[in-house]
């Protein structure tokens, strides 16, 4: 069953890094639906990137592609973690209702 996970990648500010992570994805035909891309320190000439990418699929597949992404050069580290699912919210008249 997939699930929608969020992994979190911290690597070093380096070109065709984030390139290569979704060449990973592309390679087990894996979507991303959001990428997110932050640095904190851009005057800095060494500095950290946080790449933030939510995907949906499973369990196992994304124990892999962590794997791999570890092994890149340039990646400090790699965790994820699985997403709640988003609560519906309904109106009848003017109560809300939550699933």
């Amino acid at each position: 069953m997939k699930h929608q996970f969020r992994i979190i990648i911290l690597g070093e500010k380096e070109t065709r890094l984030l390139s290569r992570i979704l060449l990973i994805f592309n390679r087990k035909n894996i979507k991303t639906d959001h990428i997110n891309v932050s640095s904190k320190n851009e005057d800095e000439p060494i500095s950290n990137i946080q790449y933030v990418i939510d995907l949906r699929c499973k369990e196992e597949q994304l124990l892999k592609i962590k794997k791999s992404i570890e092994k890149l050069i340039g990646i400090i580290h790699v965790y994820y973690y699985k997403l709640e699912e988003k609560i519906q919210k309904k109106t009848y008249g003017e109560k809300w209702i939550y699933h």
